[in-house]
């Protein structure tokens, strides 16, 4: 059997350049008080040709094809691939463990484990015509994207108005579910605004475009017309 370096050169996949997408941490940090659902498994499986980036500083940015040949530890893991290459077929959990984090059920990031191998994995499956990688663990974060998005808005228009207001996020956990090697939790998420005198809770996107209306103020008829002269 050819070794997997010396197929890729002879026919090197048409997506080996893609770049390899980080993981906006900045992003996901922000959006945690509007997670509605959170799901983790410790042997799921992921369409490799889904696995899209990574968390890792030193891999994002990077394509695929630059891993197989540059990754730090990728002359080890080619060599065990070469001797065991079942591994990667099993259907039993990975050891080590191989971590993948998606906000959307599509798109997977490797989150703590598992860079080498997933760069492998693609470059294998794409010549034995298979996509499925089993085993592996995977956490399934779902934000409520609407609200998020409102609640930056809100934060803004409260800065560039000089609103004497706040707007905080607030999650209430309503459930969790777990047994060995899964959880999921669901929330309920909001957006609170008060002053000194009162507060109100914003539940959904259209209750955010209302509030907002009230307090975005008129522009006059004339200042308008001026404005588009």
């Amino acid at each position: 059997m050819t070794a997997l370096p010396e197929r890729i050169r002879e026919m090197t996949p048409h997506w080996a350049r893609e770049t390899i997408r980080p993981f906006d941490e900045d992003l996901f940090q922000e959006s945690l008080p509007f997670v509605r659902r959170r799901y983790w498994c410790d042997s799921g499986s992921v369409n490799v040709f889904r696995i899209v980036g990574t968390r890792h500083p030193d891999y994002k940015n990077m394509n695929w094809l630059w891993m197989i040949e540059n990754g730090k530890r990728m002359p080890e893991n080619l060599e065990l691939h070469r001797s065991n290459p079942g591994y990667y077929l099993e259907t039993v959990r990975k050891v080590p463990e191989m971590t993948y984090i998606t906000m959307d059920g599509l798109d997977f990031y490797v989150s703590t484990d598992g860079n080498h191998r997933s760069a492998i994995a693609r470059f294998d499956f794409h010549y034995r015509g298979i996509t499925t990688l089993h085993g592996v663990s995977i956490e399934d974060v779902r934000v409520d994207r609407e609200l998020f998005e409102g609640y930056r808005k809100i934060s803004r228009l409260i800065r560039d108005l000089r609103l004497p207001l706040s707007a905080t996020p607030v999650s209430e956990k309503l459930s969790r579910e777990d047994t060995a090697g899964w959880m999921l939790e669901t929330f309920a998420v909001r957006i609170r605004i008060e002053d000194a005198k009162e507060q109100t809770f914003l539940e959904d996107a259209e209750a955010v475009a209302d509030w907002i209306r009230t307090q975005t103020p008129a522009v006059p008829e004339r200042k308008r017309w001026w404005f588009f002269q």
